[in-house]
């Protein structure tokens, strides 16, 4: 069974997904560390990779490997996980452990590897992937195949608002495609068919009324990560309800600004819109310039490291990072007060020294299960001058 046939089934007989395209989509993806799938935005899903609770950037990038070489390939679900369970064994991140969350603080007894977060992790990459290499055909030909099918696989295990959509007919352009273009959800299965006027008339397609019976329907949710409330399309996971072709991190982040800054004077919030995109401009400047500075192939086992040490290099050089030791404040002595401190001392060593010595200079007030401690320490939200 080849990998379309897998993920797509009787649907991959349209499907006709541009494989070089998914491939380079998935490539162009950076590293993004997080401890719960609801700490990344859809923007950062887009252009990063990330597994939930994979917290070291070698143990990332192993997974990243495996899922490329399945993309590349073409393997099914039965190979790559053959290919990466034994080494998520070996580096003991599988079944059920203790991990500190890191917004809490609080130990929980987690999940890891495990043969259901290896099928999620295999099956969400790539249906992303496949389908954002896939926008971009379809923009490139949409000239002379301006209308977009919906086609959702029509069986028991499809979900109702998704079988409703199934023969929506719509252009290319138009706004249901921004957040309904699939996937739509956690396993969903749907995908699109590209048409030309001609093939209307051939398969006696109609174009669809405006908008989708149904599509405009929403439900609140909350991410309990962020805080955050937003109305989600009724038939699509959190998370979904955006088009992966075209979702642009510029656009998250102002839409998060403004969100967020809902009192802040007009000309305070113009500027900050403004400064935005030429910080957004000078980061990818100087990841660029990162990279390039550590040269060789970026997928490589020892490329992070490298890149570590090369940014680490650099601060000390320009910020004097690491020349000042900051003054942790004692805590309650356990273990769990212990990693902390190692994690803030670690972190301080990239921070410039003007910033250690002002907060040394300026000790603050720590309130930690009740008990007060004094100097540098580790939650700002529990800090009190």
């Amino acid at each position: 069974m080849s990998l379309v046939s897998s993920l797509y089934g009787d649907a991959a007989l349209i499907l006709n997904v541009p494989p070089v395209e998914a491939v380079e989509s998935f490539r162009a993806k950076g590293f993004h560390v997080g401890f719960d799938w609801r700490d990344t935005d859809a923007a950062q899903h887009t252009t990063s990779f990330t597994v939930a609770k994979a917290m070291e950037l070698d143990l990332l990038g192993d997974i990243r490997r495996a899922v490329d070489e399945a993309i590349a390939e073409g393997q099914t679900f039965e190979h790559f996980r053959d290919r990466l369970e034994p080494l998520l064994r070996a580096r003991g991140w599988w079944g059920r452990q203790q991990m500190v969350d890191p917004q809490t603080g609080e130990t929980r007894i987690v999940q890891l590897g495990s043969p259901h977060r290896l099928r999620t992790i295999f099956d969400t990459n790539l249906r992303t992937s496949y389908a954002r290499g896939r926008w971009q055909r379809i923009e490139s030909v949409k000239a002379d195949l301006p209308y977009l099918r919906y086609v959702a696989v029509l069986d028991q295990r499809t979900r109702p608002e998704h079988m409703a959509w199934h023969g929506t007919v719509l252009p290319v352009d138009h706004p249901f495609w921004q957040t309904h273009y699939p996937p739509n959800g956690w396993y969903c299965r749907c995908t699109v068919q590209q048409l030309a006027e001609g093939d209307l008339e051939r398969f006696g397609y109609k174009v669809s009324e405006d908008p989708p019976a149904g599509s405009e329907r929403t439900r609140p949710w909350v991410n309990k990560r962020t805080g955050e409330r937003v109305q989600v399309p009724v038939g699509i996971d959190p998370g979904f309800a955006h088009n992966v072709g075209t979702v642009s991190p510029v656009q998250q982040a102002r839409r998060r600004l403004e969100e967020r800054l809902p009192e802040a004077a007009p000309a305070v919030a113009a500027g900050l819109r403004t400064d935005l995109d030429a910080m957004l401009a000078a980061g990818r400047e100087l990841r660029n310039a990162f990279v390039a500075g550590v040269g060789g192939d970026p997928s490589a086992p020892d490329f992070p490291a490298r890149l570590r040490a090369r940014i680490t290099d650099t601060l000390k050089q320009t910020r004097g990072a690491g020349s000042v030791t900051p003054d942790i404040g004692r805590g309650a002595g356990t273990a769990a007060d212990n990693a902390v401190t190692g994690r803030v001392r670690a972190a301080a060593r990239l921070f410039p020294a003007s910033w250690v010595r002002e907060v040394n200079m300026r000790p603050l007030l720590v309130v930690s299960n009740g008990q007060a401690y004094g100097g540098s320490y580790w939650s700002v939200e529990n800090v009190k001058r």
